[in-house]
């Protein structure tokens, strides 16, 4: 999630400068970080590929740091076309539609990052972390229809045009996000291992 919260920060902060509303509401940034983070309380329970186990490793923050930032960039890039597509309208419907893209794009990073294979090559991961993944997938996508949604957190109903388009982009994340993982894996970290 540091990847993710990296760009999220950075692109609140910037958009900030841009309208005279607050991009998401604190309330929704607080339910972005819970539905979120909520399935790695089962990441300990997940499957591992026997690659990652076959014998120690040590980590090395360096690492850990460099691929956080690249994966960052792309998750502030993606923030942008979001804030992009939508700032026009109202801030109910930014604030809406950025909070699920923010959580669709956070949840589908978690399969992207659970391996350093390409996630269908991968294990498949545990019933805990699949369950997790759905309940804050589903809730974030029901709540917005609510009341409870639209009093307690100021969500509007996003209209089925805006939630194809905001499936298509997280779609285009995910992919992107792989893409970027499997670059440093194949390239940065074999060269630096030689």
């Amino acid at each position: 999630t540091m990847a993710s919260n990296f760009g999220n920060f950075y692109a609140m902060a910037v958009a900030s400068l841009f309208i005279n509303y607050l991009p998401m509401l604190p309330l929704q940034i607080l339910l972005l970080n819970l539905l979120s983070d909520f399935p790695m309380i089962s990441i300990a329970t997940d499957s591992v590929d026997d690659t990652e186990i076959a014998e120690p490793r040590r980590y090395d923050i360096r690492d850990i740091v460099i691929i956080a930032t690249f994966l960052g960039i792309v998750s502030t890039i993606f923030d942008f076309m979001f804030f992009g597509l939508f700032y026009r309208i109202s801030p109910g419907v930014l604030q809406t539609n950025w909070f699920l893209a923010s959580v669709l794009t956070e949840l589908a990073f978690l399969f992207s990052i659970r391996s350093r294979k390409f996630f269908l090559r991968s294990k498949r991961p545990s019933w805990p972390v699949l369950g997790l993944t759905a309940v804050g997938l589903i809730t974030a996508l029901i709540l917005p229809y609510t009341i409870l949604g639209q009093r307690l957190f100021d969500f509007v109903p996003p209209t089925s045009s805006h939630l194809t388009i905001i499936l298509l982009v997280v779609a285009i994340y995910f992919v992107v996000t792989e893409t970027v993982k499997l670059l440093y894996y194949k390239y940065f970290v074999n060269i630096k291992l030689r």
